[in-house]
């Protein structure tokens, strides 16, 4: 059989494949064809060329299958959203209770596929790889985009400017954006602003989130509920919460027909996060197995798992205190413990009750976390509250032994920004400050929890040029089972097996191929 491959003027391929070859590529899933195929290596970065329209189009009026999209992807941890792909256009659903949207993606250099009754069915129909400016509503947002490459499509924020991290952005893009009117900042919490802006500028996507007030205008809005996946779903479904979160990645490629960058970025994140937590695991289980927990002459209960608190205090805006809002499991930072091998205190029990939400008073959390081990304190104003609380914090073990932390290691704000697409970098801090000190390449060294007692506040950087590529800060991971200085026995890794396995499989499915020929 033949393969005739073409090569396109902008350097992407497309396929024709014979009748007699689909149906040999077709044999093992027992649905053979007898027509011919259109069929792309990779998504296009680009528009389609009117002569490859013209193709595609041919193609399928003559009936044969085309596939622009050979680049896929599916959810695996995430809970609320999935896409389908449909040769031409992809249809991507976002399923979050409340939300509930739909949106068309079409290959761009193409008819608008459908007819206009159907596309009328969808929350937003918007043409890909899309190349257009984009409205950032949330902060979350800003690293999936950077990470894409899609910095320089953002024209405009419906966010504080102060609460914005990423250096390329707060220290280059918008000042030079300011002065020169290509970027705005909308008012905040004002859906009129953001329609009167996309009235204004139609070459414009918004990213919205699942707590909008108006989820389904303008049409130009795609609703991202990456902050908005259930934990207990997670739970209730053998998923991991954070990656469900950085998950979200995929969708955003999708937008940008950039969904092999996505799914690599996204498992290779992961890859890194299973391998820290079966570190900690290994880690754990050995020093249990010695009957001591101890670091620099620290002692954290010899034979126990360490105890975290996870609570911060908060006040009314004239100063007035409310309470202590502890930790409630399941949650993120639930997971990070988890992993590490401590126990995480959490309650919902309060006698405070405002704004719909319940705080402990001085006494009840003196009760409740005087004896944790490590003080995770998630918040920025720890000063104000050692001014205002000397006597009271003194009695807590954490603060007696200086252990605890806040998140202002990378600066006061990147925590509800970059730090989602860091999570596997969370984990080694949160296991770092229990003592787990898995094994990495190079050491780790904390990077979001800072000893609020030891430590400065800290930054993630600087940038010199608005085209700077994103790096996120990878610690390589070491498997503990085999490193020499752990002093633990070597165990075959997981992913060895698999590799054995896989191995197996695949020769036994060439001979499959081959016997069928």
């Amino acid at each position: 059989p033949s393969i005739q491959k073409r090569n396109t003027s902008q350097s992407s391929k497309i396929m024709r494949i014979s009748r007699q070859t689909l149906y040999a590529t077709l044999t093992l899933s027992l649905a053979p064809q007898t027509i011919g195929a259109v069929v792309y290596t990779e998504n296009l970065d680009r528009c389609l060329t009117a002569e490859e329209a013209d193709e595609i189009e041919s193609a399928l009026a003559n009936g044969e299958t085309v596939d622009i999209f050979p680049d896929k992807v599916q959810p695996d941890q995430s809970s609320y959203w999935d896409i389908s792909y449909h040769g031409t256009y992809k249809i991507l659903k976002n399923t979050q209770p409340d939300v509930d949207t739909s949106y068309l993606l079409h290959q761009c250099g193409l008819p608008m596929p459908l007819t206009e009754t159907e596309r009328e069915q969808f929350d937003g129909v918007f043409e890909v790889p899309y190349s257009g400016g984009l409205l950032v509503t949330a902060t979350t947002t800003i690293p999936n985009i950077e990470i894409l490459g899609r910095r320089s499509q953002i024209k405009a924020f419906a966010v504080d400017e102060n609460l914005i991290s990423s250096p390329c952005l707060s220290q280059v893009v918008i000042p030079a954006g300011k002065d020169d009117g290509s970027i705005t900042f909308l008012p905040l919490y004002n859906d009129t602003a953001i329609e009167e802006y996309v009235i204004e500028h139609p070459d414009t996507v918004v990213f919205g989130g699942g707590f909008d007030t108006n989820k389904r205008s303008p049409k130009q809005k795609i609703i991202i509920s990456s902050v908005g996946e259930s934990p207990q779903l997670a739970k209730e479904n053998g998923r991991d919460i954070n990656q469900a979160i950085f998950e979200w990645l995929e969708v955003y490629g999708s937008m940008f027909n950039q969904e092999r960058l996505a799914k690599e970025t996204v498992e290779e994140t992961a890859a890194r996060y299973e391998c820290h937590a079966e570190n900690a695991a290994i880690l754990s289980e050995e020093r249990q197995r010695r009957r001591q927990l101890q670091r620099h002459g620290r002692d954290l209960h010899a034979g126990k798992h360490p105890v975290v608190l996870w609570a911060y205090h908060t006040q009314e805006y004239d100063g007035t205190d409310v309470g202590w809002d502890v930790g409630e499991c399941p949650n993120y930072y639930c997971t990070y413990a988890t992993h590490c091998h401590v126990e995480i205190l959490n309650s919902t029990a309060g006698s405070v009750d405002r704004w719909g939400y319940t705080y402990m008073t001085d006494e009840e959390f003196m009760e409740f976390g005087k004896n944790a081990d490590v003080w995770v304190y998630p918040s920025s104003d720890w000063n104000r509250l050692i001014e205002q609380k000397a006597d009271f914090l003194s009695q807590f073990k954490s603060v007696q032994t200086k252990e605890v932390y806040d998140f202002q290691m990378s600066g006061k704000d990147a925590w509800f920004e970059q730090r989602l697409a860091e999570y596997d970098t969370v984990l080694l801090d949160m296991c770092d400050i229990v003592d787990r000190d898995v094994p990495t390449d190079p050491p780790h060294v904390r990077k979001w929890f800072r000893n609020v007692f030891d430590d400065g506040v800290g930054s993630l950087g600087t940038c010199s040029n608005d085209d700077e590529e994103y790096m996120p800060r990878v610690t390589e991971c070491v498997r503990a089972d085999e490193t020499p200085e752990s002093g633990i026995n070597p165990e075959p890794s997981s992913t060895s097996s698999r590799n054995v396995v896989d191995s197996f499989f695949l020769c036994g499915l060439l001979l499959g191929v081959w016997s069928g020929s």
